[in-house]
């Protein structure tokens, strides 16, 4: 697999991830590329996001982009990175959406520039 693929796979696992721990029994992945960027898609109909912590969650997925973690946490594809997860999918990607619904399910939608 290369670079960009296991850097792809690192990010649906990690959100897969959190979709199984918030309880999830039905998780919906999509993954589209255009010229110009990925979309990644995670739907789960898990517990949600409080709307207390849901600033925690959007602070983790805005971090600012670190190309050098591509690699590294491709490496990582499929094991558990507990407590860090989310913010690392933030360093790998350029912006992120999140809907959610307490009770009912969340979905992230993150998205990474296509790069030369």
């Amino acid at each position: 697999m290369n670079t960009k693929g296991k850097h792809i796979r690192g990010i649906v696992d990690e959100l897969i991830n959190n979709a199984i721990k918030a309880k999830a029994s039905k998780i919906n992945v999509s993954v589209e590329q255009d010229t110009n960027e990925v979309m990644i898609s995670v739907e789960d109909n898990g517990k949600g996001i409080s709307k207390e912590k849901l600033p925690e969650v959007m602070k983790n997925l805005q971090q600012p982009r670190r190309a050098e973690l591509e690699e590294y946490y491709g490496a990582l594809a499929g094991q558990s990175m507990i407590g860090t997860g989310l913010s690392l999918v933030g360093m790998m990607t350029d912006r992120a959406l999140v809907e959610t619904e307490l009770g009912k399910g969340t979905k992230i939608t993150v998205f990474i520039a296509v790069r030369s």
